[in-house]
């Protein structure tokens, strides 16, 4: 699958299964993200772990939410 205009991250929550909380790479604020895969996803989607975004906002400017998470980089524990 090719993805546009992809954006790291790192990952804070899931209070639910369609939305996350991350930081996004260089940004002070918290943004809320869609989240593709509303599996569980409890051993990837860990505090702190790297996330891939892709910024959506051009293809629907009406989406409440401008990324969709589409790839978690797997903590090493």
């Amino acid at each position: 699958m090719k993805y546009d205009k992809i954006v790291e991250a790192f990952f804070i929550e899931r209070p639910n299964r369609f939305i996350a909380r991350v930081k996004i790479d260089g940004a002070e604020e918290v943004e809320l993200v869609h989240v593709k895969n509303t599996g569980r996803c409890r051993e990837l989607l860990l505090p702190g772990a790297e996330v891939i975004l892709e910024d959506c906002i051009e293809k629907n400017p009406n989406r409440k939410t401008r990324y969709d998470l589409i790839a978690v980089k797997k903590l090493d524990n």
